[in-house]
C-alpha cells in the first residue's frame, strides 16, 4: 500500500510541477498591442463590426478586424476587472495550454519524469515570453487540440476525432484569423504520412487519407463563418506583403542570437531540440514527427513569432524520439563506486533543493511586489507614463491656446494614444496600413520614408496639417532632428524617449 501511495504522490507531483512552478514567472504587464485591442473591443460592443477604420484619422481605410472575438473578450474582462482581468485570462489560458501540452507529451512516451522536465522547460518559456493578453494565447491551445485530435485519429483510425477540427477552424478565424492557415500547416505532416505509397517496398501510410482530405475541406468552408465572410480570409494574404510589414515588427524578423534574456533563451530553446537529435542517434521517429519538427523549426528560424508553434510541435515529438533512451545507464556509476556515488548524490540533491527553495522564494516575493505595483498603477510602465505626460502637455496647451488637436504619432505609441481616446496617424496594426489591405493609401510606406529620412518632412507635415507632434526621439530620428531645428515648431514637452512639438506658424 505504501508503494502504491508513494507512486500516486510522485505521479501527482510530476503532473502538477510543470504547471505550477512556471506560474512564478508570469509576466504582469500590459502588452502595447493590448491597448488598441481593448479599444477595438469597446467599439464593437457599442457599434457592431466595423468595415472602415475608426481608430485613426484615416477614416477611408477599409478594415478587417481579424481578431474581433478576442477583442471583445479582452475588453469585457478589462471593463469588469481592470488589469486583473487581463492577467486572469492569461493565467487561465496558460493552465489550459499546460494541460494540453502535458496530454500531447504523454501520447509520445509514458516516462513521467522526462515528460515533466520537457513540459516544465516549455511552459516556463511560454509563460515568461509568450503568454500575454493578445489573441495568440487562444491559438496556442487550439493548435494543441488539433495535434492531439490528429494523433488520436492516426492511432485509433476513428474518424470521430477529426470532427472537432472544423469547429477549431471557426474558432481560429474569429479569434485570430491571421493564424488560421497554421491549422492547415500543422496538418501537412499527417497528410504526408498518410499517403498510400511505398518507399523501399515499405508503406509509409499511417492512416486513411480520405478522412483527412474531407476534414481539411470542411475546415476551409468553416473558415468562411466570420462577420467578414471571405474577406476575413483574403485579408491574411493581401496584408502579407513582405518587408512592408516585417521591417516594423520584431516578431516577424528572423531568429538571431543575442545576449538578451529573450534572444539567448529563445536560441537555447531551439538549440536544445537540435542537440537531442545530434547526440542521441539511436532514437526512432516517423515521417509526421520528423516533418513537424523540421517544418516548425524552419518557420521559427524565419519568424520569431512562430517559435511557440515549434515548441508545441517539436518538444512533444522529441519525447517520442527519446523513448528508447536508457537514462539510468547514463546516470548510474560503476558498482565499486556505488556507495560514494550515493553519498555525493545526496549532497548534490540537498544543495539543489536548497537552491530551488531560494530561487522560488525570491520569485514569489518579487512577483508579489510586481503584481501589487501592476494593479496599483493599472498596468502603467515608463513608456505609458511618459506618453501620459506628453498628452497632458498637449491638452493644457490646447485649452490655453484654443488649438485643435491634429496629432502626429509614431508606430509604437499609436495603440496607447488610441486607448486614451485620440485619433492617431498610425499604430502597431502594421498590416492595416498597407494599400493592399486598406484600399486607400500606403501609409506604412509613407511613414517608413519619414522614419528613414527618405521624404521631405515639411511636405509630409503640411499634407496632414498636424498641430501637435509626439516624436519618438530614438526611432524617428530624422524627423526629430528636422523639427527640432524648425522655427515653425515649438517644443512644449521633452522626455527621455518622447518629445512633443506644437505647430506655431498657422
Amino acid at each position: 500500500m505504501d508503494k502504491i501511495k508513494s507512486k500516486k504522490i510522485r505521479n501527482t507531483l510530476y503532473f502538477l510541477m510543470p504547471i505550477i512552478v512556471p506560474l512564478l514567472f508570469v509576466n504582469f504587464s500590459v502588452d502595447s498591442d493590448t491597448y488598441w485591442i481593448i479599444k477595438t473591443g469597446e467599439y464593437i460592443c457599442n457599434n457592431g463590426i466595423p468595415t472602415k477604420d475608426f481608430l485613426t484619422m484615416h477614416s477611408n481605410m477599409d478594415l478587417v478586424v481579424q481578431q474581433w472575438l478576442s477583442d471583445i473578450i479582452f475588453y469585457k474582462l478589462y471593463s469588469a476587472l481592470g488589469v486583473i482581468g487581463l492577467s486572469l485570462i492569461v493565467i487561465v489560458m496558460y493552465i489550459a495550454f499546460s494541460l494540453l501540452l502535458y496530454k500531447f507529451c504523454t501520447m509520445m512516451t509514458n516516462r513521467r519524469l522526462v515528460t515533466t522536465l520537457v513540459t516544465l522547460i516549455a511552459n516556463a518559456y511560454m509563460i515568461a515570453l509568450c503568454m500575454v493578453p493578445r489573441p495568440q494565447i487562444f491559438t496556442y491551445c487550439i493548435i494543441l487540440i488539433e495535434l492531439i485530435m490528429l494523433e488520436s485519429y492516426v492511432r485509433s483510425g476513428n474518424f470521430k476525432y477529426l470532427i472537432v477540427l472544423p469547429f477549431l477552424s471557426v474558432l481560429t478565424v474569429n479569434l485570430h484569423a491571421s493564424m488560421w492557415t497554421m491549422l492547415f500547416i500543422m496538418m501537412l505532416p499527417y497528410f504526408a504520412n498518410a499517403l498510400p505509397i511505398k518507399i523501399k517496398g515499405k508503406s509509409i501510410s499511417c492512416a486513411k487519407i480520405l478522412p483527412l482530405i474531407i476534414t481539411a475541406v470542411a475546415m476551409g468552408v468553416c473558415g468562411l463563418i466570420t462577420p467578414y465572410g471571405y474577406k476575413g480570409l483574403t485579408f491574411i494574404f493581401t496584408a502579407s506583403v513582405g518587408n512592408k510589414v516585417n521591417d516594423f515588427i520584431i516578431e516577424l524578423q528572423p531568429l538571431k542570437l543575442s545576449m538578451s534574456f529573450n534572444g539567448f533563451g529563445t536560441f537555447c530553446i531551439v538549440l536544445a531540440v537540435a542537440a537531442v537529435y545530434v547526440f542521441h542517434k539511436k532514437g526512432k521517429t516517423n515521417l509526421r514527427f520528423a516533418l513537424l519538427t523540421l517544418g516548425t523549426g524552419a518557420m521559427a528560424m524565419m519568424y520569431m513569432k512562430l517559435i511557440p508553434y515549434f515548441i508545441i510541435a517539436a518538444y512533444p515529438t522529441m519525447l517520442y524520439y527519446l523513448d528508447n533512451a536508457d537514462f539510468k545507464k547514463l546516470t548510474l556509476s560503476k558498482k565499486n563506486e556505488k556507495s560514494e556515488s550515493k553519498k555525493s548524490s545526496k549532497i548534490f540533491l540537498c544543495v539543489l533543493v536548497g537552491l530551488l527553495i531560494a530561487i522560488y522564494g525570491y520569485a514569489i516575493v518579487d512577483n508579489t511586489a510586481k503584481f501589487v505595483d501592476y494593479v496599483q498603477t493599472n498596468g502603467a510602465n515608463e513608456e505609458t507614463e511618459e506618453l501620459d505626460t506628453a498628452v497632458e502637455a498637449i491638452e493644457n496647451d490646447s485649452k490655453k491656446s484654443g488649438t485643435d488637436i491634429v496629432l502626429f504619432n509614431g508606430f509604437n505609441s499609436g495603440g496607447y494614444l488610441e486607448f486614451k481616446g485620440y485619433k492617431t496617424y498610425i499604430d502597431a496594426r502594421a498590416d492595416s496600413f498597407v494599400v493592399e489591405a486598406n484600399h486607400d493609401f500606403d501609409y506604412m510606406t509613407e511613414y517608413y520614408n519619414i522614419l528613414r529620412g527618405k521624404s521631405y518632412y515639411k511636405d509630409f507635415l503640411n499634407k496632414y496639417k498636424f498641430t501637435y507632434l509626439i516624436i519618438e526621439k530614438g526611432v524617428e530620428v530624422p524627423l526629430y532632428i528636422s523639427v527640432n531645428h524648425d522655427s515653425d515648431y515649438e517644443k512644449i514637452s521633452d522626455g527621455t524617449d518622447y518629445a512633443v512639438f506644437k505647430h506655431v506658424n498657422n
